[in-house]
């Protein structure tokens, strides 16, 4: 008999609801991930309405509501603005399968109980497996009247400020391209990043004479922000000048996260102004402010880092030599300071030109617009050619920690991974 129970007791301690229960924390990599859930994951909502929908988790024991957010798209992939020249792919008010739920992996709890009770009806479980194995468990609500008041990023459009717990980011009002100031919280010293850098690389008609344009010359304006606590978007109007003439427009959406920020650009390239462009190249890249000692290493380069000591080295040489690829492309800065940046590149659609990367080590070399002469260090991607015509797209995202543990083979690989995911009608 005491057997028999202690194999029951021992069951139910190994039951899904008490591992999730006694699940250990996450990683600091994991914990501030943004899970994404596609509204065609959720047949059990569609067609509700959006502003009746919430999302809840158990904390203490507890279901209590979480920070969540759902954010509609447009027929082009991209987040959906009002008034912009890409239309709606569903309904304004109500879920459909192209909308996406938001929330962080950290807010997930143990599974609910039976007889949990919780203002609203819940519609769906969704189940999330970290890479322990843990499960860990969020529910999807209808007609709750309890909402979280957490806000992980905050947006202020008035003064171009991005706030939140880990980096604050400050867009010069006239030109969201340039940086009027960025700082880290837990940074020792001063403002570590000066500005983030795009350049075409081209010729007029023929590439005898060169032109270079830079942030002075792609102007971005905002048109609209959509401000959410799990990420806010704002949408710019960018536009590129050749020789003080606009020579075209493209999309730019610039996406901010707890510890992430995310520049989406895409544009559909006329031929007739494509012709007007002579081996053009684009070069997106972030320039720091002083960062002597700091490592750098990258995806398909050598095994020891370059050191940031305002001069371009062996290494550094080397690395200007690597191909990146669409699923190796990573470059990881450290400061030793508390504070590390990964960036990442990915292309979209069937854009897929010869991409490499940028890096830049001078102590006295002065690259406007920035606010601190000399590139210590200036690094980012290279993109080496456009299409005669057609969709140019591609997504760069900076992502910063007070520092990344291990080899950056298996952490990067890491930060990309998206946990194993089931959403299940209750």
């Amino acid at each position: 008999m005491l057997q028999r129970l202690t194999g029951l007791l021992l069951g139910l301690f190994l039951s899904t609801g008490a591992l999730a229960a006694m699940a250990p924390p996450l990683s600091s990599i994991d914990a501030f991930k943004v899970i994404t859930v596609d509204g065609e994951d959720m047949p059990m909502a569609l067609g509700l309405s959006l502003d009746e929908l919430s999302l809840a988790a158990v904390v203490d024991n507890v279901l209590e509501p979480i920070p969540y957010q759902f954010d509609q798209y447009n027929v082009g992939g991209a987040v959906y603005f009002e008034g912009w020249d890409v239309s709606l792919a569903g309904d304004l008010k109500l879920l459909d399968a192209t909308d996406k739920l938001l929330f962080l992996f950290k807010d997930a709890g143990a599974r609910r109980k039976p007889g949990d009770v919780y203002d609203g009806k819940v519609l769906a479980e969704v189940m999330l497996k970290d890479s322990a194995g843990f499960e860990r468990f969020v529910y999807l609500v209808q007609g709750s009247r309890l909402r979280s008041d957490e806000q992980y990023v905050r947006y202020s459009s008035e003064m171009g400020l991005v706030e939140t717990d880990f980096y604050t980011l400050r867009y010069n009002k006239k030109n969201h391209l340039k940086w009027d100031d960025f700082q880290a919280t837990n940074f020792v010293g001063e403002r570590p990043l000066d500005s983030m850098k795009l350049r075409l690389n081209t010729g007029l008609v023929t590439s005898i004479i060169p032109t270079e344009l830079n942030n002075d010359d792609l102007v971005a304006l905002p048109t609209g922000e959509r401000i959410g606590p799990i990420r806010t978007t704002t949408q710019l109007e960018t536009t590129l000048y050749l020789l003080k003439l606009p020579l075209l427009k493209l999309s730019l959406q610039i996406h901010h996260y707890p510890k992430t920020v995310m520049y989406d650009v895409r544009v559909i390239m006329p031929e007739v102004r494509r012709r007007l462009l002579s081996d053009p190249s684009i070069i997106m890249s972030l320039d720091a402010n002083r960062l002597l000692g700091s490592t750098i290493h990258m995806a398909n380069g050598p095994k020891e880092p370059a050191i940031v000591d305002g001069q371009v080295g062996d290494i550094e040489r080397q690395m200007r030599n690597i191909t990146f690829t669409p699923e190796e492309n990573w470059i990881w800065v450290s400061t030793k300071r508390n504070l590390d940046v990964v960036a990442f590149i990915n292309y979209l659609g069937d854009f897929n030109e010869p991409l490499s990367p940028f890096v830049d080590d001078d102590m006295n070399k002065e690259d406007p617009p920035e606010v601190f002469p000399g590139q210590l260090p200036n690094v980012g991607y290279k993109i080496h050619s456009f299409p005669m015509d057609g969709f140019v797209g591609f997504v760069v995202s900076i992502n910063i920690s007070d520092g990344f543990d291990g080899e950056p083979e298996v952490f990067t690989r890491q930060m990309r991974t998206i946990p194993e995911l089931q959403v299940r009608p209750q």
